[in-house]
């Protein structure tokens, strides 16, 4: 009875099927609800106050999670030396760390951004095209 009972049992657990775990991130979903302007100078505050040189925002994206953070990639100018991915917390902690050290750190790499601006949203209901 035994023998039976323990590959009943691996056979059920395997057959389960595996759910994606989301973690609730308040800090990164209030960061994506601000304007582009704001986005900007509150990613800029947090690359400063990290102690990473910044002139200036050029272009800020969310990547997607990783561990229990929000991964954002920003670019602070056209050089890729100031290419940045930053890491925010669910308790608004950030973690900054320079896209070209990605790799070395075993960390997800920044994937580049898309020529295409964001869809605008609108409510929380992406526009449609117009009808023809």
């Amino acid at each position: 009875m035994t023998r039976l009972a323990l590959p009943m049992i691996i056979a059920a657990l395997v057959a389960l099927p595996i759910q994606a775990v989301t973690i609730a991130n308040p800090a990164s979903d209030q960061m994506a609800k601000l304007s582009v302007i704001a986005r900007k100078g509150a990613m800029r505050k947090a690359l400063l106050d990290s102690g990473m040189p910044c002139d200036h925002i050029e272009k800020v994206n969310i990547q997607g999670p990783w561990a229990n953070t929000i991964m954002w990639r920003t670019k602070c100018g056209p050089d890729p030396r100031y290419d940045y991915a930053v890491f925010v917390g669910a308790d608004a902690s950030v973690q900054v760390r320079y896209c070209a050290e990605m790799a070395e750190l075993k960390l997800p790499r920044c994937r580049p951004f898309s020529n295409n601006p964001p869809a605008p949203i609108i409510l929380g209901k992406a526009l449609q095209p117009p009808r023809q």
